[in-house]
């Protein structure tokens, strides 16, 4: 597969079936070498072994792909996302491969291209901690890599190099970095992170966010998916791959032949605040209505004898009809 164009639930199949393929490849233009290649003899034998890894993982995972809006709440749930230890149960699958819609990531920092944006995650629980690998659009990775760095010594790449570097590197997406989160314990990019984030305000989440990288970024972004994945804020549907596609996968590997989880924000219908309308809270009748900006707060879970994140939708409170209060307000708030 040689696809430029925008990647959609329906192309996650045959991206995992290619990409795994290759991976498991051992030939001189296979993965493992290609992952090897440049390393010395201990290193490379550590990149081939993680290659031949990852092709397994692969192979076992679940697909997913995440709409554009549930990606825009993710990244921007993740920068307020509170101090919170992972458990399996909150993964979605033991093994899987996720695409978002939009990149988890920006590819500018105060204007200056710094790398290519983060586009999937795949992931692969092993013991008491889960591996984690951030993806990027091919062409995007070469543009990236093409473009030379004068302050590091880097010159910019022929074509000639750009073209050996594309042959080499067959795939769709190509893998820019790896992880492990774990656990029943926070996260180090987490650590630091206050228990209650609902009063912190746009700017300082910002703030928050641009201190972090660019695989804290995607980790956060994967992580708030899997929660807001487990909460009724979420709908799925299966995609099947097309008709050329089944036909190619049949040929590479029929057991990888499996639709792709369309995860898309669930869009319930505005109801009026029956709070606010008949006045129970404290005896108050409300007269205006305002904006509540989107939060986490944490709910109790008897079953684990304790609290998880729940990502609360930001949200319009008091009657219907009522005067909006400083409309002024009104704000993206799932802005990147």
């Amino acid at each position: 597969m040689n696809r430029q164009q925008h990647i959609t639930a329906r192309d996650v199949p045959e991206i995992r079936a290619e990409l795994a393929a290759w991976l498991a490849d051992t030939g001189p233009d296979g993965g493992q070498e290609v992952w090897a290649r440049g390393f010395d003899p201990g290193t490379a034998a550590q990149e081939r072994a993680a290659a031949a890894r990852q092709a397994v993982t692969l192979q076992a995972a679940e697909l997913f792909y995440v709409s554009a809006d549930m990606t825009r709440m993710a990244v921007s749930a993740g920068q307020a996302l509170p101090s919170y230890r992972l458990h399996p149960e909150d993964l979605p699958a033991p093994h899987g491969l996720l695409l978002w819609e939009e990149p988890a990531t920006d590819a500018y920092d105060g204007g200056e291209y710094t790398g290519c944006p983060i586009i999937g995650m795949s992931w692969a629980q092993r013991g008491n901690r889960v591996e984690v690998r951030s993806w990027a659009r091919r062409e995007e990775w070469l543009a990236f890599m093409a473009k030379g760095d004068p302050r590091a010594g880097l010159r910019d790449l022929t074509p000639e190099e750009v073209r050996r570097l594309r042959l080499r590197n067959p795939q769709t997406i190509v893998c820019m970095s790896s992880g492990w989160l774990p656990f029943g314990r926070v996260p180090g990019w987490l650590s630091s992170a206050p228990e209650d984030t609902s009063g912190m305000t746009l700017a300082e989440l910002e703030d928050l966010a641009r201190s972090s990288g660019r695989q804290e970024q995607a980790e956060r972004a994967l992580v708030v998916t899997w929660l807001l994945m487990g909460q009724t804020l979420a709908r799925e549907e299966d995609v099947r791959p097309s008709k050329a596609a089944v036909k190619h996968l049949q040929r590479l590997n029929p057991n990888l032949l499996t639709s792709t989880r369309y995860v898309q924000l669930r869009h319930a219908k505005t109801v009026p605040e029956q709070r606010a309308q008949t006045g129970e809270a404290g005896g108050k009748t409300y007269r205006h209505r305002w904006i509540v900006r989107g939060h986490w707060k944490n709910q109790w879970y008897p079953s684990r004898q304790a609290h998880r994140p729940i990502y609360v939708h930001p949200h319009i409170k008091g009657p219907d009809g009522a005067p909006l209060l400083d409309p002024d307000r009104l704000v993206n708030v799932l802005r990147r």
